[in-house]
């Protein structure tokens, strides 16, 4: 059982219920020569491909859940240096690849068109359906990546830091918000506050110029300010923010160290005056879409439990915390780490 964690002041902060641990199995003899699974692992997807090209739409449903089913199965069970390589050398190569890229969203992440994983506009496939937009056996994919735990688990994200930012303006008429890795700030297209221009500014951060050419086209006269820079640019000081109300970053933290995510925590945190909240979000070990998002989107994250969450704040003054909160979100994929200074 989990035990609470103390806050500076001795009290306990309640925390989620542990999480589901996946562990990888000690990698056996046969893994370390993967032929045989190897083997398996492509006849397994070559009968999910017979059935799925040729199917209508609940047969490709029905054929994505298995898929789904399956490669995470074998995740869990394979070393990471295999499941790299069953990656790399089977499913990347495999007929299933090219049917499953016929979804504009997992083509899009293994494409990289802005040169990262994870860019805006990947992520705005999971808030807007654009399923009806796409031919039959790309629809029917789509639809079904869209309806999974993690991409509701992204658009509650969403509601979270709008609901937040409106409780800012709420409770300082001159509040003063940073997103860190904004994207295209979707956020704010839903935030009353920022409408009815009740924050003094909201600084959005990114060091995509296209994610920010988008969000001054949606906020050209409000109280948005982008700005461009890199994570680099905030550890080294070269770029520096202060008497903040709220500061978050809700996906930038899925691709951080646990060195780069202690170290700029803190410096989130030095960033906020008395009273400010600052929060980050990360994908828990691990969501169900996974195995999939590896093999066929080259998606890779780096997965926090509760207990890796509790470590960013490994160099960020205690003594100056007035307040810490982990929950998860409803999927319970999804951790968040709130931390009010005194």
């Amino acid at each position: 059982m989990r035990h609470p964690f103390p806050s500076v002041h001795g009290a306990a902060f309640p925390v989620a219920p542990e999480p589901h641990h996946l562990f990888l199995v000690k990698p056996s003899e046969e893994e370390a020569s993967p032929e045989e699974p190897f083997s398996e692992a492509r006849d397994w997807l070559d009968a999910l491909y017979a059935r799925m090209v040729q199917g209508p739409d609940e047969v490709l449903h029905d054929g994505m859940a298995s898929l789904h089913g399956g490669l995470i199965e074998r995740r869990r069970q394979w070393s990471p240096e295999v499941w790299k390589r069953f990656c790399m050398e089977v499913a990347r190569k495999h007929s299933l690849r090219h049917l499953v890229h016929q979804c504009p969203f997992t083509r899009h992440a293994f494409e990289r068109p802005r040169g990262y994983a994870g860019d805006a506009a990947l992520i705005d496939y999971l808030y807007i359906d654009h399923a009806a937009d796409e031919l039959h056996a790309g629809r029917e994919v789509y639809r079904y990546m869209h309806g999974q735990p993690s991409a509701c688990s992204v658009r509650e994200r969403r509601e979270l830091l709008t609901r937040m930012m409106d409780e800012t303006a709420e409770l300082r008429p001159d509040g003063r918000v940073l997103s860190v890795a904004c994207g295209h700030l979707r956020e704010a297209e839903q935030s009353r506050a920022v409408a009815e221009r009740r924050l003094q500014e909201l600084i959005a951060f990114d060091q995509d110029p296209v994610s920010l050419a988008e969000v001054s086209r949606l906020h050209p006269d409000g109280v948005v300010r982008p700005v461009c820079g890199s994570v680099r640019a905030l550890l080294s000081g070269k770029v520096t923010f202060s008497e903040l109300d709220f500061v978050y970053s809700a996906g930038l933290y899925d691709y951080l160290s646990d060195s780069v995510a202690s170290r700029l925590t803190s410096v989130f945190f030095s960033m906020l005056r008395p009273g400010g909240r600052l929060l980050v979000a990360n994908f828990a070990v691990h969501p169900p879409e996974t195995g999939y998002m590896e093999a066929f989107m080259d998606w890779w994250l780096t997965y926090r439990d509760e207990d890796g969450m509790r470590s960013l704040l490994a160099e960020t003054p205690l003594e100056q915390v007035a307040n810490v909160r982990l929950f998860r979100d409803s999927q319970d994929n999804v951790i968040y780490l709130e931390v009010t200074r005194q």
